[in-house]
């Protein structure tokens, strides 16, 4: 095996695992070499980290760690991942190194999943953002508070919205065996702007402004970027004649999950992750792997710049950062009520009936919603199959 395969290898260990752990095939010399590989990696990393683990905490609920947090502020509160703590059923604390210190509840981010804690005692050390944006490809790294590598990466994805309900949204279905020109409208969402505006089913969408749409992607593609209340030109046929038509786009409507967990069991494949890991107004996207209980604490550069913290590990490949400049304005609005938000999470975690007297060949109440929960895992799964495909274009 050449030294470089070892590098490879040695890489590839997250936390920096020994190899005879995660390679059981290897040979004794080259598990040698791995190691040796591993440790030059992590020395050479730490003094990039070294600054950031200061401001870098663990939480717990008794002997149970829950997440890491970030030092923020005047040193006197930590932000950290609420749907981690929200599930502790004990007295919090956190470990700053070798000290431990009470903490309590001081408000919730909930839209966003965070928490902040109020510490007991004298302040630790408050991290110093950077706003520099990484580019694709920058490599990322987490401390753990004792100043080891926790986890690391590169940026596979620039800052983005993964909130669904913040996307426009036209509020057309395409008929997917149309072989003409442009997409012919299917369905018409009867709430939607393509309805106020008067598309009807039969009707062919020819071009979004200038772009002429060749099918259901291109039609998606050309509305990547367009915020919800903006308006677009729409050419049209329909009646056998071609009409231009300005439709205002709304937002794009929440569907709940469906309830066979398959996209969440797809999700998992490779090991464990976050169990709120979607949704975010803004965050990068990079294949570090942290596990779910790393998550929360600040995220450096090689110049170990401050650039973010760690939202979610979100699957095999994917786990997901919030910018520093996002996480500045987050801190500048009112966090909401810890008590009412441990309510709702609470509600959320309420599981669904079963439907077990279901009998085969007949259909099943509500029916019609599960096909559109389907329909919408389905998107989801091949918006992240497109995004890869980009970022690996891009590269």
């Amino acid at each position: 095996m050449k030294p470089i395969v070892y590098l490879i290898i040695a890489l590839g260990l997250p936390n920096a695992l020994r190899a005879q752990d995660d390679i059981p095939l290897l040979l004794p010399e080259e598990r040698q070499a791995v190691d040796a590989q591993a440790d030059e990696f992590n020395a050479a990393i730490k003094p990039a980290i070294a600054t950031a683990a200061k401001s870098t905490v663990r939480v717990w609920s008794g002997s149970r760690r829950l997440a890491y947090g970030t030092v923020v502020g005047d040193g006197r509160r930590i932000l950290t991942k609420w749907s981690e703590v929200a599930r502790a059923r004990g007295d919090l604390r956190v470990d700053a190194g070798d000290e431990s210190r009470a903490v309590k509840l001081a408000g919730v981010y909930q839209d966003e999943d965070l928490v902040l804690l109020e510490i007991e005692g004298k302040p630790l050390t408050p991290v110093s953002w950077s706003f520099e944006a990484p580019g694709l490809g920058g490599f990322l790294a987490a401390p753990q508070p004792d100043g080891r590598l926790a986890a690391f990466g590169v940026v596979s994805v620039l800052s983005r919205n993964l909130r669904d309900t913040d996307l426009a949204y036209l509020g057309v279905v395409g008929e997917a065996g149309f072989t003409g020109q442009g997409v012919k409208i299917k369905d018409v969402d009867e709430k939607s702007g393509a309805h106020a505006a008067g598309l009807k089913p039969g009707n062919v969408i020819l071009k979004v402004g200038e772009r002429p749409i060749s099918g259901l992607l291109e039609l998606k593609n050309a509305l990547i970027g367009v915020t919800p209340g903006a308006k677009v030109s729409l050419l049209v046929k329909a009646d056998g004649g071609e009409n231009k038509i300005e439709v205002t786009l709304g937002n794009r409507p929440q569907l709940p999950q469906y309830a066979n967990g398959r996209l969440e069991q797809m999700e998992r494949m490779g090991g464990q992750v976050s169990q709120v890991r979607d949704s975010f107004t803004q965050v990068i996207q990079t294949d570090m792997r942290p596990k779910p209980n790393q998550v929360g604490g600040p995220v450096v550069d090689l110049q170990g710049r401050v650039l973010g913290i760690t939202m979610a590990r979100a699957d095999r490949t994917r786990s997901f950062v919030m910018p520093a400049a996002a996480v500045v304005d987050l801190l500048k609005k009112e966090a909401g009520n810890p008590a009412l938000a441990q309510v709702r999470q609470e509600e959320k975690e309420v599981p669904a009936t079963p439907r077990g007297n279901a009998k085969r060949g007949r259909a099943m109440p509500g029916g019609e919603d599960r096909m559109r929960r389907h329909l919408s895992d389905m998107q989801r799964l091949m918006d992240h199959l497109r995004l890869e495909m980009e970022a690996l274009e891009e590269r």
